[in-house]
């Protein structure tokens, strides 16, 4: 379990699978921590926000093709002793680790999101 999912859910009404979200950061510290910064919009519902998540306890991380730009194709965590975290890419950062924990540490709603209507609808 998501250590201060609710955050997330109060935003969307859902915990989304992050799909089509841009990594903002990633980053590893000797302890065994993840962060990571995601920003994900979810265009039906004219909402938006950045969210900060935090893991600790990180062991059998591989992870790789960083790049100057990086958005996921979907952010899983299943449940367990430990957590399996796994992150696919769609460009850019991919790969999987596990943990003992998992916290959203901040959400950010972007609450002037207004999606772009497509070429030709009124």
């Amino acid at each position: 379990m998501i250590t201060g999912y609710e955050t997330v859910t109060s935003v969307f009404g859902y915990w989304p699978e992050f799909a089509d979200a841009r990594v903002l950061s990633f980053g590893f510290s000797a302890e065994g921590t993840v962060s990571l910064v995601l920003s994900y919009i979810d265009a039906s519902a004219s909402k938006s926000a950045e969210v900060s998540l935090s893991f600790s306890g990180v062991r059998e991380l591989d992870v790789g093709a960083l790049a100057s730009e990086n958005v996921l194709d979907c952010l899983t965590v299943t449940p367990g002793d430990p957590m399996m975290v796994t992150l696919e890419s769609c460009i850019g950062l991919g790969g999987s680790f596990t943990c003992t924990a998992a916290t959203v540490a901040e959400v950010s709603p972007n609450n002037s999101f207004k999606p772009k209507p497509l070429r030709g609808s009124a």
